[in-house]
């Protein structure tokens, strides 16, 4: 028997401190530093604009235990973290107690001159106008079909259908590091605890494109009605 119809929507927050690391002393401040033939640090014109550099004797990202650095003469001194959903509402269809219901949505973080960042799941499982809310699936596993249930993972799923995408590094992984968080980096395996980190990258990364895949089970005895859910994503970076 057909019991309900299930929509997710999704919202994110955005953490981003106005954090400067450029040179400076009392009486001078060196916007950019290196060493080479030349550069420079911003050429305008009514319609373009233009950093360059000339002869850089090493670019790139170099680290220790506590610290980093970026090479290359046009490298920004602003630490950021951008954090973007794409699309916000997820819809898992009409459940029966013999069917899995089952959507994914996706989004994106990049973070730099951080020592990484965490992405957090914050929300209670669906429910309906009454307070009915679906079991949250605590132990990571298979989903269960007439069992009431709902998790999430962050993988390429094949069951109970095809559906969810690995972690895309973009532009390739030599610049981005993004990776999925223990308890949902397993193909056709969910769960879901509010509060749970689900993403997470352990240094300054270029973007990483996640999606995340949901699955909703009802038993014969879960009250039917519109099962809604605002999932708030958190991310969180520490500089």
């Amino acid at each position: 028997m057909i019991r309900k119809i299930l929509f997710l929507s999704s919202l994110c927050l955005l953490l981003s401190p106005p954090i400067l690391a450029q040179h400076t002393s009392p009486n001078y401040r060196i916007e950019e530093s290196t060493i080479g033939p030349g550069g420079l640090n911003d050429a305008n014109s009514s319609n373009y604009n233009l950093r360059a550099s000339l002869g850089d004797l090493g670019v790139g990202n170099s680290t220790s235990t506590n610290f980093q650095l970026y090479g290359g003469f046009t490298t920004t001194d602003e630490e950021y973290l951008e954090f973007v959903v794409n699309g916000a509402i997820v819809d898992l269809g009409l459940l029966s107690d013999s069917t899995t219901g089952t959507g994914s949505a996706t989004f994106y973080v990049r973070s730099y001159l951080s020592n990484g960042y965490v992405v957090s799941t914050v929300g209670d499982p669906p429910a309906n106008s009454a307070g009915e809310t679906l079991d949250a699936k605590s132990a990571q596993g298979a989903p269960i079909t007439g069992t009431e249930e709902f998790g999430i993972n962050l993988k390429a799923n094949t069951s109970p259908t095809t559906f969810g995408a690995e972690p895309q590094q973009v532009p390739d992984s030599s610049f981005s590091f993004g990776y999925v968080s223990t308890g949902y980096n397993t193909a056709n395996q969910f769960k879901y605890t509010n509060g749970d980190i689900i993403a997470q990258a352990d240094s300054s990364s270029g973007q990483t494109t996640f999606t995340i895949s949901y699955i909703a089970n009802i038993a014969l005895l879960t009250p039917a009605g519109l099962y809604t859910m605002d999932h708030v994503l958190v991310a969180t970076a520490t500089f």
